[in-house]
This record gives C-alpha cells, structure tokens and sequence, in this order.
C-alpha cells in the first residue's frame, strides 16, 4: 500500500534505447557489495551548474536556506495544468461517453417518409426491413442501394435520419458518389447512329448504401457535440511525447494530430489535457491499454482542437524529503520571505543541457554564427553525461567521420543526432547547412533559444545583483491595455516554440512588408513594452513582478537604462550582436522576446509531513484520489524517521518550479548535487540509526523530454509551468 507499481508488474519498457531498459546498457549505480552501508559515491560527471549560466542571484540571500531532496521519487513532484478559464485539472471521472443518438418525433418520421416516397416506395422499405432482420452473413454483401442524385443534401440527411431511428444498430447508411457521363440533348446532338454520344463534364451519381455493420461494429458515424474530443491524461514517469506519438499510431493518426497544451515533465505525475479530431472515446482508451501507468478521463466536445500554450499554468504538488525538524522554523522564514518577494524568473539548468563540457548554448552560437560545421560538430561530440548507446555512436562517428555507419546504429529516428547524421549522410560528410536542415526547426532552434536563456539569466542576475529589488527608470512593462498598441495577451517568452514563433513572425511580417522609410519605425512588438519615468515609480502603480527583460533579438526594445547596454556587451564576447540575430537564413532569426524578472507563486501552501521509509508515497495523486486508493499513513512524531515538506503553489507558463526551490533551499539545484545530498543523508540516518536497511535507491538522473514530440538527446527533462 502506497508503494509505486506499474499495473502490478515493474516499470520496465522494451522499446530501444529506453534509459531504464536499453539492451546491454549498464546503469550507473553505487555498488552496495552486500552492504547497505558500504555505498560508493556516485560517479562525478561534467554536469552542468547553476553559476555556469548566470544563475546567482537570490531575491533575499539573507533567508535561511535549507536542504531537502527534491524528486527522490516520482512520486514526490505532480503537476496539473491550469486551463485558460483558471481551473486546475484533475483527473476525477473515468465515464467513457458513448455516442448518442438524439430522437426524432414519430410524426416527423412519418412526414419524412411521405416526402421521399418518389425514391423510397413501399417496396423498397420491405427490402430495408427484410434487410435489418437477416442474420449478419460474412460471405454475402448484404446491402440496399437507392439512387439519390436528385436529392439534396438535406433530403439524404432525412434519409440517414430514417435509417438510424427506425433500425439503430441493426443497420448503418453511407453516401456513395460516382461519377457518370451527361449526354447532350437530343436535338443537340446531331450525330450518327454508330458514333459514341458526347459527354459533357462529369456529374457525380449519388446513392445511399444501406448494409447491415460489420460484426462488432455500429454506426461510424459522428455523433457527438464537438468535431475534436478533449481527455485528461494522468501519466506517471512517461513523457508527455510518447504518449502522443503511441496514441497516433494507435488510432492510426499522425503525431501532429494529437494535440496538447504543452510537454510535462517525466519524473512525474502529471495531469494534462490531449484533444484528437474525430475518434470516440471508446477507441482512445482501447489505444491508452498500449501504454502503461497512463489513465484517461473527463471526456469532452469542443468545436477546436488545442494548441500549444492554451494554458494558464500550472499547479504543483512537491515534497522535499529529509528535512531537519530542528529546522522547521527557518524553514518557516523562508517560505514567507518567497511568498512576499518571490523568485527571480532564470531558465533552468533543463535549457542548457546535462553536459558543461557541450552545453546547448554553445551550439546555439555556433548556428547563429553561421559556424555549421562547429555546430554540426558539438551536437555530436562526445560526452561523459551520454547514455551508454549514445557515447559509443558519438565515438565512433567523432573517430571515423562515417555518418551513415553511425546512423545505422540507431533505432527509429526520433534521436536529434539520428536526424543530423542522416542529413551528412545524404548531403555529404561536409555539407553541414544542408545537413542541418534535416533537423525539424521547432528542435533545432532550442540551441539558439539557449543562448537567449543565459543572456536573460546573466543579465537577471546583474540587475539584481547592482540595484536590488526596486524599480529604476528605464525598466521596462508591458503597456496598460488601455493604450492602444497593447494586445490582449502578451507573448510570454519561448518556453513553447509556439510563443517563440509568435514573436518572430509577427517581427518578419513586419520587416518584409513596409518600404525602406517604414522600416526606420518602430515595429508593433517594439512597442508592446514601454519604459517606465520617474514619475511612474513614484506613482506606487508599479512593482518589480511587472518589470520584464528582453531576450535578446533583432526586434526588440532593450532596457532604457544601463542594463540596455549589458546585451550588446554580453553579444560581443562571443562576436555577436543584436544586428546579427537577424540572421541571412530566416531558420536561425531571432526575432526576440520578453519575459518577467520576478515571479511571485500563486496560493503557496505548505505543510509538514512525516514517514518512516525511503519509499513511502506522501502525496496522493489524481488516479488514487479517484479511485480511494490510500497512501502511506503518517506515523506518529514519537515513531517517524524522517520529515518531508510538502509544497502546493501555481506558477504562469514558462517559469520553472526548480528556481522557486532554488529560492527557498538557497543551494544549486542541479540533479548531480540532489544525488550528492540524498546520499550523504541517507548515510548519515543510517549511521544514526546501524539496525536500519533502507531500500530507496538514489536519485536517477533525468531522462531526456521529447520536445514537440520529438527528442533530443542533450535536452535533460523540463520542469516548467506550461510546457
């Protein structure tokens, strides 16, 4: 009870290259040698840290920080999207709609049948009736066909209506078109006996087939309320990609037809929303039985399909194990001190990669440098952090310089450095522009945006670090939406390639429509921000939350103080600049963005909560709510071992809950330094205590999430609201 199971069988899965199940793959563990106590340290790896990309600052450093370990389980980190009406999804109705069939009066049925007497006569309705009573017989075509050409559409409507009130289930109708030749008019013919007559342009014969449905099926036809059906998928420990891709192979789709908000972390219980045009949901859940520790609810209709970024947030549900009890009061401070100030809004160490020595911003220079070859290169250099399969495809490639070898040695092509290796393959070992082409933009752009993220992240810190938490002339907030220039909803910056991409159309359409003159102006996402005056700070309207920073970009509006001139600075040692961004390949443009400094959480709730085992479950999930399935049962605080604190806050899209933890813990986050301090934790409790044999295993690394349901090796998993 409360313990992790995989449907009463072990979460192994037997697709290739699986970090939990790769064929011949060892995985890096301590050896235990039989001994509980006498574990290794775990192996050290150029991981990436928070300092490597700008992240230094605190919104108060004064706060006591403290430890905690955060994803010892992935049980211990839920998150649930937030809708765009406000509401938190939760998984809490498994009902399976069924497609109804909404009654006609009887007298209109009669009426019906009056009107198309001329084409459905008595005879006709017995060979109908006959066929409705027959016996279902596979070797036989049994089926009534009536000519319906000179109907409409609605008269054939009348006819389908017919057939499924008076013979539900026993009969289905379809309308089938064939073309026929139209013959001139007599006396417009003139022509011989033994000539062909003349066709004019083809019309099409109309008939509707009436058949007794295949053996288990009913009528096909769409009956429900919406064109797209929506469903909440509760996933545990699976990314959200591999979900969507099985679901299309499944219903026979194609991935870009299985539609989310946006990609939720792995090492997770997540709830999101999915929508699929055109499939019952009886047909998604038989395709949810191929994939496991994943559920399927709340059924809906709507008329359009979701896209991503049509979410508010996310709401979060996180516990920290091995918390100090005689900490709890500095605990306490800090939690108050997040709530008033909040944190400061950094992309996460997930933007960069899980390599220091090739981290994705280096790439992202690279390619904006139009330096392809380096570019090409990086991506497959290789690397300690590599999964076993991976470093030996990098080695052989970076040694031999043979990519359709290396290729060869991949399964399927989901794989970013399957997808490069194809394109030199193909376009040749040194046509690194065309190769990378091969790359779809929605991930090849990541490299880039990294290089946006540690621009934000260094210039975050700075303003923090030189002028502290209040407001300076020249910060720059969106315009109040009483201005004429402010758009409903102000772009978040890129999180989601669809908000990324939002901004750099809307700056080219801008730039390749106007004349030259028009060009000197200011275009519309220049103007979404204005900078703030004096007055304005006194006025008290405004405070640091409302501050946003530019991601640097060809179109946009930098800071009208000193911090404007920090990005052209930061651009230059590396050879860049904002004038460069452009760039002459409209695939490597940076248009630009902004994002807010600070972000403060919304309804941050916090409580303590006792255990006694490594692997006891301390936050009920949406499955085991719905179906009354009890966790672990707190001891009591004479018998517990240990102490967790539990977390509920919701953050807007794009801002990552590990740099609220980092705000609070006032340590690096990084997944090398959370294995180093369950581990010295665990030893330490269990010195305290030589009886005890704990059986939790350290934290696993993350695995890579399949951004826009593809993945990428060198991307570690997201732990970001909205995506």
């Amino acid at each position: 009870m409360g313990k992790e199971r995989g449907r009463g069988r072990r979460n192994h899965q037997s697709r290739p290259y699986n970090k939990s199940n790769w064929r011949g793959q060892k995985k890096d563990r301590p050896q235990h040698n039989g001994n509980p106590r006498n574990r290794s340290a775990p192996q050290q790896k150029s991981t990436l840290l928070e300092n490597q990309v700008g992240i230094t600052e605190f919104t108060n450093a004064d706060a006591p920080g403290f430890t905690g370990i955060l994803k010892s389980r992935f049980s211990d980190f839920h998150v649930n999207e937030i809708d765009t009406e406000g509401h938190v999804l939760e998984l809490n109705d498994s009902t399976v709609p069924k497609a109804a069939v909404e009654v006609v009066d009887p007298e209109k049925l009669v009426e019906w049948r009056k009107e198309l007497e001329e084409v459905i006569g008595p005879e006709v309705w017995k060979d109908i009736a006959s066929l409705a009573e027959a016996k279902f017989d596979p070797k036989t075509e049994q089926k009534v066909e009536i000519d319906v050409s000179s109907l409409d559409k609605d008269n054939r409507t009348k006819i389908h209506q017919l057939v499924k009130q008076l013979y539900t289930g026993k009969l289905v109708s379809t309308t089938m078109g064939q073309p026929q030749a139209k013959e001139k008019p007599q006396e417009e013919q003139q022509v011989k006996e033994e000539e062909e007559p003349v066709v004019l342009p083809v019309e099409e014969k109309k008939t509707i087939r009436i058949m007794k449905p295949k053996h288990g099926r009913g009528d096909n036809r769409w009956n429900f309320p919406g064109e797209y059906v929506t469903f909440l998928v509760h996933k545990t420990n699976i990314d959200t990609g591999e979900v969507a891709s099985t679901l299309a192979s499944r219903l026979n789709l194609r991935p870009s037809q299985v539609n989310y908000c946006g990609t939720k972390d792995k090492r997770a219980k997540t709830t999101q929303n999915f929508s699929i045009k055109r499939r019952s949901p009886d047909s998604i859940i038989k395709a949810a039985r191929a994939i496991r520790n994943v559920f399927f609810g709340n059924f809906n209709f709507r008329s359009t399909t979701l896209r991503l970024g049509d979410l508010q947030g996310n709401r979060f549900r996180i516990a920290l194990r091995h918390i100090a009890k005689e900490r709890q009061a500095d605990i306490e401070a800090s939690l108050e001190s997040l709530k008033e100030r909040g944190f400061i809004n950094y992309y996460g160490l997930q933007r960069f990669g899980n390599s220091a020595s090739v981290p994705t911003y280096e790439v992202g220079v690279a390619l904006l440098k139009r330096d392809y070859k380096l570019a090409c290169e990086l991506i497959l250099k290789p690397r300690d952090t590599d999964m076993e399969f991976m470093r030996a495809i990098r080695a052989e490639w970076w040694e031999k310089r043979d990519s359709v070898a290396a290729a060869a040695k991949f399964y399927g092509d989901k794989f970013i450095e399957k997808k490069l290796l194809d394109g030199l393959a193909r376009f040749g070992e040194t046509d690194y522009s065309s190769a990378l082409r091969q790359i779809p933009r929605n991930m090849l752009m990541l490299y880039p945006h990294a290089y946006q993220s540690l621009i934000f992240n260094r210039i975050a810190s700075r303003r923090i670090k030189e002028f502290g938490l209040k407001l300076i002339p020249g910060d720059l907030v969106y315009v109040e939406q009483s201005e004429p220039m402010e758009e409903d909803n102000p772009v978040e910056p890129a999180e989601t390639e669809a908000a990324e991409e939002t901004d750099e159309d809307l700056a080219d359409g801008v730039e390749e429509d106007v004349d030259a003159i028009a060009l000197e102006e200011e275009s519309v996402f220049k103007r979404k921000v204005r900078p703030l005056s004096e007055e304005d700070i006194a006025s008290g309207k405004y405070k640091l939350s409302d501050v946003v920073l530019p991601l640097p970009g060809h179109d946009i509006t930098y800071p009208a103080n000193e911090c404007g001139a920090w990005y052209e600075e930061m651009m230059a040692e590396v050879g860049l600049s904002s004038e460069l961004l452009k760039h002459k390949e409209k695939t490597y443009a940076l248009a630009g963005a902004y994002r807010k400094m600070i972000i403060q959480p919304n309804d941050l709730k916090w409580s303590f909560r006792r255990y006694n085992m490594p692997e006891d479950t301390l936050i009920a999930s949406d499955f085991e709510l719905m179906k009354g399935i009890p966790i672990t049962p707190e001891p009591s605080e004479e018998e517990a071992k240990y102490l967790a604190l539990v977390l509920e806050f919701s953050l807007p899209t794009a801002a990552y809950a590990t740099m609220l933890l980092r705000e609070l813990f006032k340590q690096d986050t990084s997944t090398a330094t959370q294995m180093q301090l369950e581990q010295e934790a665990m030893t330490k409790k269990e010195d305290e205590e030589p009886t005890a044999t704990p059986t939790e295993t350290p934290i696993e690394e993350e695995t890579v999430v399949e951004p826009e349901k593809e993945v990428v090796a060198e991307e570690a998993v997201e732990v970001v609201a909205g995506l």
